[in-house]
């Protein structure tokens, strides 16, 4: 480990990144942050994983994950972001060799999404790289991201994404076809089929009124209840199934 870290401080390299990759794929190789500051487009937000090397000389990694945000600005002297992670504080960009200002954005609440914006030099305006906006009530949109995610593991059970919207996983690494069944779907297991991701993790996402419902996987045609979610009741024939409640 000591010489490891003793070979990336060589390398003058003070932030290397992790990309995580798309549903299905393996991890993309190592970014190194030089490469980062020297991009020329600003782009989507996407998740990464940043290792910080703090001290050369005590050689002290930091392992961070977040969404990295950009804005590209070459005329600009100061661009900062602000949203619901900072309270509205203002809080500096870094600013990369082509006008690219950068920031990682580690913190938000899992359940809702992050609402940011820029401001540039005294102005705002939102991230005209994403799409994803929200009234903000004075006549403006604020731009808006899912929280950055811990990593999953095997124990994974549904979350709520935001308001009304589930999103239903399992981990199930050797199966070949996961659906998911319940109240909101007449329990038909055509309906709603799951996609398998990254790490053996299958999901899918729904949106759902408020209520309560009861809800079973069926892999690869056997019906199991949700494991990991401690809710349970009693489903049409006896047996167990999950339960879940929406508001």
């Amino acid at each position: 480990m000591r010489a490891h870290t003793r070979k990336l401080a060589g390398l003058f390299l003070p932030l290397i990144f992790l990309a995580f990759a798309p549903p299905g794929e393996n991890r993309p190789a190592l970014e190194n942050y030089n490469d980062l500051l020297k991009l020329k487009e600003a782009g989507m937000p996407r998740m990464i994983r940043m290792l910080k090397i703090q001290n050369f000389s005590y050689q002290k990694p930091v392992i961070s994950e977040g969404i990295l945000l950009t804005y590209r600005n070459r005329n600009a002297e100061r661009v900062k972001i602000s949203g619901t992670f900072s309270h509205w504080r203002p809080l500096p960009m870094e600013r990369g060799k082509y006008g690219v200002w950068v920031y990682l954005l580690t913190k938000g609440d899992p359940r809702k999404p992050v609402k940011y914006k820029f401001l540039v030099d005294g102005i705002w305006t939102s991230d005209p790289q994403n799409p994803r906006r929200m009234y903000d009530g004075n006549g403006s949109y604020v731009s808006a991201v899912d929280a950055p995610e811990r990593q999953e593991g095997e124990q994974v059970s549904y979350r709520l994404v935001s308001r009304n919207l589930v999103e239903f996983r399992i981990f199930k690494p050797q199966a070949t076809l996961i659906s998911v069944v319940g109240d909101f779907n007449n329990w038909n297991p055509e309906n709603d089929i799951l996609e398998r991701t990254d790490g053996g993790i299958w999901r899918i996402r729904k949106r759902l009124s408020n209520g309560v419902y009861r809800y079973k996987f069926i892999v690869d045609g056997r019906w199991v209840p949700d494991y990991f979610n401690s809710n349970s009741a009693s489903d049409e024939v006896g047996g167990i199934c999950s339960v879940l409640r929406v508001r």
